[in-house]
Parts: structure tokens; C-alpha cells; sequence
């Protein structure tokens, strides 16, 4: 059995943790007024410049509104002008002179003018028009040779070999051009 001494080394502090007792000034050195910390306020420090950042921060967006609010004013403004003068320009257009409409152009549609090179029965059906693929339900525009008018058909329906077109008035019903047959050389 091992006994202990009782005694062992004193006690000592650790210096980082309790400091060590600060020796006494002079008496005749004025304590420094400068070194004293003041009372937390919400204008002292940063406390101040963050004040300050939220209201230059209110500010800008403020004049961003007041800005933006003007620019929208004048684009209604502008806009309601340009309704206004669509409306008035349409009555400029004709002629003071003459009082009748003009008679319709009325354009006879050669068969030369459509040309259905492939027909395609899938979903959707689809066709070729004048080198153009168009499908049921779209517009395609044919130009006349003769005058310098272009004619819109809708494509109403697409089936075997044909297909039927309509200007909203009257159909036409155009048929696929099948290839001049080829001669072999046998």
C-alpha cells in the first residue's frame, strides 16, 4: 500500500483566467474621459449607420416608384392615344369624293395555281401545297400570276387524294398530282 503525502504543491491560478491584480496609479494622472464607454443608444456606432442605411434605402425605393408609377401614366397615356387615332385614320382612308364602296376583285383560281404534291393520312393529316406543308385547319396563301393580289384558303379537310379548301365564301377541292409515269429502259 502507497500512501499520499497530505501535503502537496500550493494551489496556484492560471493567468488566463483570473487576471492578475492591477497596480494603483499616481494620483496625480487624470483618468481618461476618452477611454470610458458610453451608454448603448441606437445613434451611436453602428447603430447609426445602419439607421441611416434603411432611410437612404426608403428613399431610393421611394423615387423608384415615383419614377415608375410616372412612366406607366405616360404609356397609358400614349396608348390611349394611339386607340383614338387608329379610330380616325380609318376615316381618312377613303376617298371624300367617292361615296360607293368598290366592287369586289373577283379572281378566277386555275388548277395550275395549286399543286398537292403528297398527302399524308396520319394524326395529323398533313399535306404538301405548293411545296408548303400545311395541315387540317391552316391557311395558306396562293399568289395570283396575273394581278398583284395573294389569295388565303383554309384547309378544311385532308383525305385520299384529296383535298378541300375554302376563301369563306366557296370550296375548292384540289386532287393530289400523281408523277408522269417513267420509262424504263427494257
Amino acid at each position: 500500500m502507497r500512501l499520499l503525502p497530505q501535503e502537496g504543491p500550493a494551489p496556484r491560478l492560471l493567468n488566463s483566467v483570473v487576471p492578475e491584480p492591477a497596480q494603483s496609479k499616481p494620483s496625480d494622472a487624470a483618468p481618461d474621459v476618452r477611454s470610458r464607454l458610453r451608454g448603448a443608444s441606437i445613434f451611436s456606432g453602428n447603430g447609426r449607420a445602419i439607421f441611416l442605411g434603411i432611410v437612404f434605402g426608403a428613399a431610393i425605393l421611394w423615387m423608384i416608384g415615383v419614377v415608375y408609377s410616372r412612366h406607366r401614366a405616360a404609356v397609358r397615356y400614349e396608348e390611349a392615344g394611339r386607340k383614338l387615332l387608329n379610330v380616325s385614320t380609318q376615316s381618312l382612308s377613303a376617298s371624300r369624293h367617292s361615296q360607293v364602296t368598290p366592287a369586289p376583285i373577283t379572281i378566277q383560281l386555275r388548277a395550275d395555281l395549286l399543286h398537292v404534291t403528297a398527302i399524308s393520312l396520319g394524326h395529323p393529316r398533313l399535306a404538301i401545297i405548293n411545296g408548303q406543308q400545311v395541315a387540317e385547319g391552316e391557311w395558306i396563301t396562293v399568289h395570283t400570276p396575273i394581278a398583284s393580289v395573294a389569295l388565303s384558303l383554309k384547309v378544311l379537310r385532308i383525305g385520299d387524294g384529296r383535298i378541300d379548301l375554302s376563301d369563306g365564301t366557296q370550296e375548292i377541292t384540289a386532287r393530289l398530282e400523281l408523277p408522269p409515269p417513267t420509262q424504263s429502259r427494257h
